[in-house]
């Protein structure tokens, strides 16, 4: 396997040119600027060299404007031609671009152009979020062989890019955070390349460095079952000091200008976001869950939307696997005894009202299994929590008062799922069971992040263990 299949996928920086010797001047002079740069030559109208994987995490991207050359110089040729570079090198990114051009008057015009094209192709999450000019000239005399010129050029240059920076500091932050966990990775191979060398294993033994490796993925997994995932072993030993690595650099606080926090009091969402998906479910969304399709049923932390076919079957259907099968297949009655608070006490009329505000499309299983079991993929069988999502325009009677019916029910704040806002609420005393590799008769729709499985696990472990319960793990 190629390098350029392993490393060129994250690059926050990119220079595009059509003339190699310029390409090169700008190359170096961003880099004796501090610029961490990807360069990418066009030769006769193509990328010299298209990477295996597109760039995620693109942040900057320099590019001269007339990149077809001399002969093809009208904003529509080389716009047209830009658009097909950005398409092919940038995954959907948010980036500024900055156009480093003898002609800076075209600039504004090309951006125009830029932004219309990109729409066309259908590929508005590749519009840069803004752009810049940078003098071609300054640029290319940071090489020059004066010292005096060099010299000179390096200042007004640098000038330029804290400009940017000045401009846009949300941008600085950003590849700060970005660069801090690229360095934590680094920083956690040389420590643990100076254990090795101090333990009598020299880098260029390539033999017992892998040897140590191996050992580490069986120390991680389980000697059983390292061989079925021996990066992921690798990976999960390492992540812990890559943590604790980051955790030394924060306090050195490399934001702290910009976010400029000196009060105690609470900060206010801003007021931009009015009108808009709640930033409150968003952000929740953003800690609590990913919403991927893509997982299996299986995979610890999986949000399945239970089949309506499942739902409604009177024998082998949720009720009756549920343990209520005294309900003759009524899933409504079921998770109101559940999730509506007082049900017991509700007049039969009561009772309808609240199994009329139940939709099928807002019941879910969330799949918790013992954290040991994943981190060994040890065989194992599988519970998936009954699980109700109560939409925030109508909670009542399932969320009230800030709780659920009864102290099993775990409640996640306010988050989004198929685009509509609301609270998971996840039963810790009802649940299915499967066999290992074991599935449920419905579709992934999410996956809760690690800390919220924790917290879940607690909140499990808890109420199963309250006097007069008796579990088996």
């Amino acid at each position: 396997m190629g390098s350029e299949e392993v490393f060129e996928h994250s690059c926050p920086i990119i220079v595009l040119d059509d003339v190699k010797e310029e390409l090169w001047e700008i190359s170096h002079g961003l880099g004796v600027c501090g610029l961490p740069i990807m360069s990418h030559w066009v030769a006769n109208g193509k990328l010299e060299r298209q990477p295996a994987h597109k760039h995620d995490g693109v942040r900057i991207l320099f590019t001269d404007l007339h990149l077809l050359g001399s002969l093809q110089s009208k904003p529509e040729q080389y716009i047209a031609a830009l658009v097909a570079f950005i398409r092919q090198l940038i995954n959907p990114s948010k980036y500024l671009i900055v156009f480093w051009s003898a002609y800076p008057e075209e600039a504004e015009n090309a951006w125009q152009l830029l932004v219309s094209r990109l729409k066309a192709a259908n590929s508005e999450d590749l519009i840069p979020f803004d752009y810049r000019v940078l003098d071609k000239t300054e640029v290319k005399n940071i090489s020059d062989e004066d010292e005096n010129i060099s010299s000179e050029a390096k200042e007004k240059v640098k000038a330029d890019i804290e400009k940017i920076f000045t401009d846009f500091p949300q941008l600085r932050s950003f590849m700060l955070w970005e660069s801090c966990a690229s360095r934590a990775a680094s920083a956690t191979s040389n420590e643990l390349i100076r254990k090795l060398d101090i333990g009598g294993i020299p880098f260029t033994n390539g033999a017992a460095v892998k040897d140590t490796m191996k050992r580490m993925a069986q120390e991680t997994l389980g000697r059983p079952h390292a061989p079925n995932a021996p990066t992921k072993g690798v990976y999960l030993a390492l992540t812990p000091i890559a943590q604790d690595w980051l955790n030394k650099e924060a306090a050195k606080g490399a934001l702290d200008s910009f976010l400029e926090l000196t009060s105690k009091e609470k900060v206010s969402l801003p007021k931009e976001a009015a009108g808009k998906p709640k930033l409150t479910s968003l952000l929740n969304d953003f800690f609590i869950h990913s919403e991927q399709s893509n997982l299996r049923a299986s995979e610890r932390g999986a949000v399945i939307l239970l089949d309506n076919g499942f739902l409604e079957k009177a024998q082998g259907g949720l009720v009756d696997e549920i343990g209520l099968a005294d309900q003759m297949g009524d899933w409504r009655e079921a998770l109101c005894i559940e999730f509506a608070h007082g049900y017991s006490k509700k007049t039969p009329q009561e009772k309808e009202i609240s199994k009329g505000k139940l939709n099928p499309g807002n019941v879910y299983v969330t799949e918790l299994s013992a954290d040991c079991d994943y981190a060994q993929d040890k065989t194992r069988s599988h519970r998936f929590l009954l699980s109700l999502f109560v939409p925030t325009d109508e909670p009542k009677p399932f969320y009230q008062n800030g709780s659920g019916a009864n102290d099993s029910i775990y409640i996640t704040p306010e988050i989004t799922l198929g685009g509509v806002s609301g609270r998971l609420m996840i039963s810790c005393r009802i649940f299915l069971a499967r066999p290992y590799r074991g599935t449920v008769e419905g579709a992934v729709v999410s996956r809760m992040r690690q800390e919220v499985l924790s917290e879940l696990a607690h909140h499990y472990s808890t109420h199963m263990r309250r006097p007069g319960k008796v579990a088996f793990f």
